[in-house]
């Protein structure tokens, strides 16, 4: 009677290793059949990126983030950051891109692509400031701009008000005409003024869009240099 028992034991035992072998080969399976959808996936995401179908290729580059964060998510971040640094995505933020590539860089420190994301944060930080120092300072363009309009006007209503007093007195005083030609010199020298502070300004503009011309140009060299090894 022990006997039986044991053996019906042992029959049980080897029944549930098999079952929990079963298991473990069939969630195997299911996952491999999972990693290999998300790297076609990423394949097709990439594709649609190139075609300038970038809502579509975000949609399926967040999905394979979302379901397989774990062995594919570095990836998958890597080419949002790419999308949103691309000029010719209507949607294009550098911002955001910086900070998909950071979280790749912070999130994943022993993927092989986090020296390309750190290398990509430093490339959109300066762009980034470029951009915010460009914007300043037209700005400030503007302001002078209309700060010398004023000046001007100011200028001519002087210029008015000398020549009127030159007409109203065949003897104007010297003291009021030496006032005015004072008042007309400093109002001249100021527009002088405004005038250089413009064109210093709108030099550094220029400076500036080509510095950013030049980044953008090295930013799509890289994505282009990088998109054969893009799964």
């Amino acid at each position: 009677m022990g006997q039986e028992r044991a053996g019906k034991r042992k029959h049980v035992l080897f029944f549930v290793d098999c079952c929990l072998i079963l298991c473990s080969w069939l969630c195997g399976c299911a996952h491999s059949v999972r990693q290999s959808q998300g790297e076609q996936d990423l394949r097709d995401a990439k594709e649609l990126r190139g075609m300038g179908d970038y809502s579509a290729s975000e949609r399926k580059t967040l999905d394979v983030l979302e379901d397989l964060p774990q062995t594919l998510g570095a990836e998958a971040l890597f080419q949002m950051g790419l999308l949103y640094s691309l000029p010719n995505n209507p949607n294009a933020d550098y911002e955001k891109s910086k900070g998909y590539f950071e979280t790749l860089a912070t999130q994943y420190p022993d993927s092989s692509r986090r020296e390309e994301a750190t290398a990509w944060v430093f490339a959109l930080s300066r762009i980034i400031d470029i951009e915010k120092e460009s914007l300043e300072i037209q700005e400030k363009v503007r302001f002078l701009e209309e700060a010398s309009e004023s000046r001007e006007k100011m200028l001519r209503q002087l210029q008015d008000q000398l020549g009127n007093r030159k007409r109203e007195t065949a003897q104007p005083s010297d003291k009021k005409l030496k006032q005015l030609q004072e008042e007309l010199e400093d109002r001249e020298r100021e527009i002088t003024e405004y005038l250089e502070s413009v064109s210093q300004l709108q030099n550094r503009v220029i400076e500036l869009e080509l510095q950013l011309a030049r980044f953008k140009n090295i930013d799509l060299t890289i994505e282009q240099k990088k998109r054969s090894t893009t799964p």
